[in-house]
């Protein structure tokens, strides 16, 4: 699903300062575009050494819940993914591994039979029973909570207990999607009793949580600090941490963080801002690694210029794509053709490849734009383009295409928005009265594009211009109902296809995804999964 409160989105030569921790991998997959010029990290030495407190800086900012339920935005997920669990975890590579469930079965294209792991226990020591599991899952399913994570669910009939360990999920009709999510925060297990006693108030610092994860919550000073201690609890006694405390803190502002980081005060942070790089790979382990992540702008409002698809191409033309690479993202991105970056490929991939490397690839074309903008009787009319300015590389890329379209002969307004009103923008539509274009970052979960393609459909919650094509949507239909994966990626190509010509969004970057730690820390891989997989779990002194 797409989660957008990411850096990444949220996302130059081998790394210095790295040492032994550099694992070489290939340069950020099959793009067809210019590659990064980083080296990606795919393995480091494991932890060996115990470590009393970590401090860990988030710089989307606080959380403003720690409710799994609501584990789509970044400052949330971030801290999560360490506390609560899914039925299943994600590998290195993104494969499925159990985790509070063993197995699935799936005897039909209806049904799912899921056997749970005996003898796991929450915090308090508490059994976890099925009637946690279904009642976790049920919460999230209830439209009064506001959780994003309801989409998958579109084709639920029923789950229910089946058996002592075990709970039945059963489909109205086929989704291929579906087994994806059992990873996913939409099956974090919460304890029923302790969710219900807190009511409206579970996951915030006065209500509390309980879950079963590597760590629990240990104190929540608002404004300043959250601090998880490890759960010894935790039945994967084979993973038991080796950092005893985990201490986020919030700082938001780039020159801070890199402050914070390089002085020591800071011990890590996921998405370290581009500007922030030459000064931390003398101080310790900056990483970088693959993402999901795509950064794009999303047509608002069809009723204004960006209605004429002349406007849309011309915007399109215009963008300086190898300058915002360069000039912001540092070597560090690498241009999009389409909204789902490569790496989101799990299967399928030479078909994925070819049918990308059909679409043109991003460049700036003036004189295109020119052409077009003089064909158009909307080219002087006002756009409204709004970004966030909690995110520096969004702040910068926003006023570059601001620039270049400016240059151009369009009429182009920057809409700063503080991280509360970005957020806005996705749970409420007075928020994105007046916006004609928004700039975002997101992630997928999981390597299925499927999964971002289909909130483009006539009607879906997070296709906020109101799209509307019924090839598309035909096109989304037909995968989502195919098991076999070639099929199901030939209908996404063909969405995808669509979407690309009627630019109903224009994409822009895909960044890699990075990770900084102190010199004394090792065990963590930059990896999109640390949005849903326990990460603090595989940290620990050298």
């Amino acid at each position: 699903m797409p989660s957008f409160f990411s850096a990444s989105a949220s996302l130059t030569a081998v790394l210095v300062g790295a040492g032994a921790l550099t694992g070489c991998a290939g340069n950020g997959g099959p793009s067809g575009g210019t590659p990064s010029t980083r080296t990606f990290t795919t393995a480091v030495p494991a932890p060996v050494k115990e470590v009393g407190t970590v401090t860990w800086n988030i710089p989307a900012g606080e959380p403003p819940t720690l409710d799994p339920a609501q584990s789509a935005i970044l400052s949330v997920s971030t801290v999560v993914s360490n506390v609560c669990e899914g039925l299943f975890t994600l590998g290195p590579g993104y494969e499925p591994e159990p985790a509070l469930a063993t197995s699935v079965e799936h005897p039909d294209p209806l049904t799912y039979k899921i056997a749970l792991r005996e003898g796991v226990k929450f915090w308090d020591g508490k059994a976890v029973t099925p009637e946690d599991v279904v009642y976790s899952v049920r919460r999230v399913l209830d439209p009064k909570l506001g959780s994003s994570w309801i989409s998958w669910a579109t084709n639920l009939r029923s789950i229910d207990v089946t058996g002592r360990s075990e709970v039945t999920i059963r489909l109205a009709k086929p989704d291929a999607l579906v087994p994806n999510f059992f990873a996913m925060p939409a099956f974090y297990v919460v304890q029923k009793d302790f969710a219900e006693a807190a009511g409206r108030d579970f996951g915030s610092a006065e209500g509390g949580l309980m879950c079963t994860g590597p760590y629990k919550v240990a104190n929540w000073t608002q404004a300043q600090h959250l601090t998880l201690t490890r759960n010894d609890g935790w039945w994967n006694t084979a993973a038991r941490p080796k950092v005893e405390n985990v201490r986020f803190t919030f700082i938001t502002d780039p020159s801070a963080q890199a402050a914070a980081l390089a002085g020591g005060e800071v011990d890590g942070q996921f998405i370290v801002p581009p500007s922030a790089y030459g000064r931390l790979e003398e101080k310790g382990h900056l990483l970088f690694g693959p993402s999901m992540s795509p950064t794009f702008l999303s047509v608002l409002n069809p009723q204004g210029p960006l209605g004429d698809p002349a406007i849309r191409q011309a915007f399109q033309a215009v963008i300086d794509y190898k300058g915002i690479l360069g000039a912001v993202y540092k070597g560090t991105a690498q241009p999009l053709r389409a909204l789902v970056p490569p790496e989101a490929w799990g299967y399928a991939k030479d078909l994925y490849q070819a049918e990308y490397d059909r679409l043109p690839e991003p460049a700036q074309d003036l004189a295109r734009a020119a052409k077009l903008l003089g064909g158009s009787a909307k080219a002087k009319e006002k756009i409204v383009l709004a970004y966030t300015t909690a995110i520096d590389e969004e702040n910068q890329t926003a006023t570059a295409i601001a620039d270049s379209a400016t240059r151009a002969g369009l009429n182009v307004e920057l809409k700063p928005l503080t991280a509360e009103q970005y957020g806005a923008v996705f749970t409420s539509p007075p928020a994105r009265a007046g916006i004609d274009l928004f700039l975002s970052s997101g992630y997928l979960d999981f390597p299925e594009p499927l999964a971002y393609y289909q909130f483009f459909t006539t009607g879906s919650f997070y296709n906020f211009g109101g799209y509307s094509n019924k090839a598309y949507d035909a096109a989304i239909t037909a995968a989502i109902a195919a098991e076999d994966p070639a099929a199901r990626a030939r209908e996404v190509a063909k969405a995808q296809t669509i979407m690309a010509t009627d630019l109903v969004n224009i994409p822009i970057v895909t960044q890699s995804l990075n990770v900084y730690y102190a010199r004394h820390l090792t065990g963590l891989v930059p990896r999109q999964t640390y949005v849903n997989t326990p990460w603090a779990a595989s940290l620990g002194g050298e």
